[in-house]
């Protein structure tokens, strides 16, 4: 794609040659804002550049970013486990050069954007109160009645502070005369201001000097006046601070990531709808405490979707009364769940007029010329020129781009001809704008790409507050206009550059504490005694959080199993061992009864061909092939990259209760493991690779270990990981004594059994430093079955999860203070633990009692985990319609 002499550039700009020979222009004739940027990527030539580009795409792998289009949980499958569902996820992609605008640029775009935000304001406050641009002919009915965007249910209803448009984002081009023009309005749910903070940190770090020397528009202030804006829109009655909640549709959506990121980044609740509820003519958050208030709604739901019995019958991401409690004005939804009436593309055509009617003001940033076809003039000027425009339908399909008229054959044309004219309101056309280039990173060096940019404006006071800075989108390729995540646009940071250095304000430390709270608190529930508020963890949080500490327990018991198993198979290389053998043998079924038998897997599945592995007969390869998918096949329940794949599910679902740092550590836990996943199983190197991927899977798992205990605090949601942590490592331990030491294989094969349950239980130099004599099953069981010491022993585990739960808050209500199931269940057997005597067990007629005492660990534990369930969990059964949709 070439850039024509008379059409403008983000820094105008021709294809560089493999020096990176930099010819940039200003638009205006001058030098480019970016030419400074320019010559710094000139010194660092393409090879760094594409290392750096290389470095961008770890830094988004490493924090889990992506923007995707994920299917619903499985369902028909009752029981089924956090993180269970069908995804496709679609990268999101970063081109690490950013788009950089002037600062005197960027002053006039914003004073566009924040007069767009206004007006549209103004206009959504007469649609819901009296309706006078309708009366006066200013709007055609149609416009407003014949959008999906506009909700009736939503009459008459304001939300606090007399602002109806919360927050705002639009869609901008540079067009060929060198003005900015608005593309589309965002108004229902802008998205992708996370994201533009994603990509500003992302930057930051692939460029740090350049950043620093560039005086870039910091984009922190924005966010602080995103929170102040927040609480400002609580309902006059709250008490204290308000709880502010941000609303998603789920892990499967396709923002889900930004919902998650900024819920974690402004300190606030990342809630599902099932974890929200009406009583008594307010909104409550199923908290594990028990029901706590909701003030304010950040709302990543289409507003069709949010109620099913004044919206959508069919809704099954809706909160049944959530309507009838805005109306009566006890939470304020943001944006309002009206404000999708403000995105219809026919708006376009009248918001001049409406500019001079309802500000008295020239409209500053145009839209891209349109025609509503719902008027006979315009209808007959799109008609005439199909072959050149944009066509739009006012009510938007399930597709995201629009259509072409030049792509389009004669007979395609003449269809949409039929269609346009047997539903004229239902269309507009576009003047097909050919947007500035940015200069983007290619294979071959840098290359003008066609640049969509969305800017972002929240209420503040009286106006708006526009973000210094954009989420920058060009096409795939160069000769793509079609700029959008659905068709692979690729991402940039957008630097505004500042036209002297930044003055630091808006500070967030506030040196009184009278009548401040807590700032990352965000409830009116229980205090801390300072004023301060202590933010609740939903049921649903809870739960994920009790997932997270399971499977990452279950990825690591994996490993260290199959690491000990691939140690005994290659002692046995190149010699006949019988006692090794044996003990490969017993080895091979603990494994099957580990991976198998965890609560939720596929006990016997078809494929989990172990249970008829004999050492003995079975030819080595096909054991090595086994043994590799049990490390990489995450289809397959029980395998490693399965419980991996589970466990970074279930960590996506809380990310506003976790650290970035958690991801950066967990981040990698699946690649290490899908290197190696579609490789063949024969040959030595593989093994090799698929047991180093183990050991850096490993060093990850043992990483987040670490980093949950040193840096989380102990609120209820890491009590509910540690108690998930303890439960799967209980097991695992049981069953792996109960499946090697629970009976009598001969001297030979347990003194190699011994050493490899002790490896298995990272036990082995504790064990050899306290019994210096030859190896017991007494003194074994003494280390892992009573020993409270022991971080690996049964006891211990036992203990810690006994704490973990008596910490947890229950519900009240008034009852007095009781037991819980869970409680009693783990004094029961902690008690039967220490009553336990080893040496009994480890007699000659102890195999059937040790037998026994394990299979009741195993029971007790799963039946503790149903309690901890039952007692602390939110199993909601699906929303049923009441009526036809």
């Amino acid at each position: 794609m070439t850039t024509s002499q008379n059409q403008p550039t983000l820094g105008s700009y021709r294809p560089l040659d493999d020096n990176l020979d930099p010819l940039v222009e200003g638009v205006d004739g001058g030098r480019a804002p970016w030419t400074a940027i320019a010559d710094a990527l000139h010194s660092l030539g393409l090879d760094e550049l594409h290392r750096r580009g290389e470095e961008a795409v770890r830094l988004l792998s490493a924090d889990g970013v992506n923007y995707r289009v994920i299917g619903p949980p499985i369902s028909g499958q009752v029981g089924s486990e956090p993180g269970d569902s069908r995804h496709q996820p679609d990268g999101h992609r970063l081109d690490p050069v950013p788009a950089v605008l002037a600062s005197a640029e960027w002053s006039s775009l914003e004073r566009g954007i924040i007069q767009r935000a206004e007006l549209l304001d103004l206009i959504a406050i007469d649609l819901y109160g009296p309706r006078n641009l309708i009366a006066r002919g200013l709007l055609p009915p149609e416009v407003v009645f014949g959008h999906p965007g506009f909700v009736r249910a939503c009459d008459g209803q304001a939300l606090p502070g007399g602002r109806q448009l919360f927050n705002y984002a639009a869609d901008l081009v540079h067009g060929p005369d060198g003005s900015w023009q608005v593309l589309a309005d965002q108004t229902q749910s802008p998205s992708g201001a996370g994201y533009a903070l994603e990509n500003r940190v992302v930057t930051s770090r692939v460029f740090p000097s350049l950043y620093r020397e560039a005086q870039v528009h910091r984009l922190a202030p924005f966010f602080r006046s995103l929170r102040s804006a927040l609480q400002a829109m609580a309902p006059p009655n709250t008490n204290g601070d308000p709880r502010i909640v941000v609303l998603t549709a789920g892990p499967w959506s396709e923002t889900a990531f930004e919902q998650a990121f900024l819920a974690s980044y402004l300190g606030y609740s990342l809630v599902e709808p099932g974890d929200l509820f009406v009583r008594d003519g307010r909104l409550w958050l199923r908290a594990v405490a028990g029901p706590e208030p909701v003030d304010v709604v950040v709302r990543g739901v289409d507003a069709s979707m949010c109620d099913p019995l004044e919206l959508r019958p069919d809704s099954r991401l809706g909160i049944p009364g959530l309507l009838e409690v805005v109306r009566r004005g006890a939470v304020a939804v943001l944006n309002g769940l009206g404000s999708g009436v403000l995105e219809n593309p026919a708006l376009a055509v009248f918001l001049p007029d409406l500019a001079q009617e309802l500000l008295g003001q020239s409209l500053r940033l145009a839209s891209v010329q349109t025609w509503w076809c719902g008027q006979a003039q315009q209808r007959s000027h799109v008609l005439a020129n199909l072959a050149s425009l944009v066509l739009k339908q006012v009510i938007p399909g399930p597709s995201p781009q629009s259509c072409f008229g030049w792509e389009l054959s004669a007979g395609q044309r003449e269809e949409l001809s039929r269609r346009i004219q047997s539903d004229p309101a239902g269309w507009v056309g576009q003047l097909a704008v050919q947007p500035a280039t940015t200069p983007t990173l290619a294979p071959g060096g840098l290359e003008p790409r066609a640049a969509i940019v969305r800017a972002f404006a929240v209420t503040r006071g009286d106006s708006y507050a526009v973000m210094p800075g954009a989420l920058t989108r060009v096409g795939p390729d160069s000769a793509s206009l079609r700029i959008s995540q659905h068709s692979g646009a690729i991402t940039k940071d957008t630097w505004v550059l500042a036209s002297e250095p930044e003055a630091t304000s808006g500070f967030w430390l506030q040196r009184t504490t009278a009548g401040v709270h807590n700032s990352f608190g965000d409830g009116s529930g229980p205090g801390t005694g300072d004023g301060s508020v202590v933010q609740a963890v939903s049921a649903r949080a809870a739960e994920n959080l009790f997932w997270v500490g399971r499977y990452a327990e279950r990825a690591d018991a994996a490993v260290r199993l199959l690491r000990v198993v691939h140690d005994r198979r290659n002692d046995l290389a190149g010699g006949s061992n019988a006692a090794g053998t044996a003990c490969l043998h017993v080895l091979l079924t603990a494994l099957r009864t580990v991976t198998g038998g965890h609560p939720g897997a596929a006990m016997a599945a078809p494929d989990n061909r172990l249970g008829s592995l004999d050492p003995a007969d079975l030819d080595p390869d096909d054991l090595g092939a086994e043994l590799v998918g049990l490390a990489v096949d995450s289809e397959r329940p029980g395998t490693v990259a399965y419980a991996v794949a589970h466990l970074l599910a279930a960590a996506e679902a809380v990310r506003d209760q976790l650290s970035v740092d958690t991801f950066l550590v967990i981040g990698n836990l699946h690649r290490h493991l899908a290197e190696h996943g579609g490789g063949s199983p024969e040959g030595r190197d593989l093994h090799a690779q698929v047991q180093h991927a183990l050991s850096q899977v490993l060093s990850g798992l043992l990483a987040f270990a670490g980093l949950a205990a040193e840096s989380m605090v102990r609120d209820a949601g890491w009590q509910f990981m540690e108690a998930g942590r303890r439960v799967e490592r209980g097991l695992h331990l049981a069953m792996l004594l109960r499946a090697t030491v629970a009976q009598d294989h001969g001297t030979a094969t347990d003194s190699l059994l011994f050493e490899s349950v002790l490896t298995a239980s990272e036990s082995i130099i504790t064990y050899r430093r306290r019994y210096r004599s030859r190896a017991r099953l007494d003194t074994l069981l003494d280390l892992l079955l009573v020993d409270d010491t022991n971080p690996r022993s049964l006891l211990y585990q036992i203990e810690r999860l006994r704490e973990a739960i008596d910490l947890v808050p229950r519900p009240s209500a008034g009852l007095p203070a009781r037991l819980g199931a869970d409680a009693r269940l783990i004094l029961e057997l902690s008690t039967r633990l220490r009553l336990a005597d080893t040496r009994l067990l480890a007699g000659r007629q102890g195999d059937a009692e040790l037998r026994t005492l394990l299979e009741r660990v195993e029971l007790s534990l799963r039946a503790i985990a149903d309690a901890i369930d039952e007692s602390h969990f939110t199993h909601l059964p699906p929303l049923q319609a009441l009526g036809g949709a």
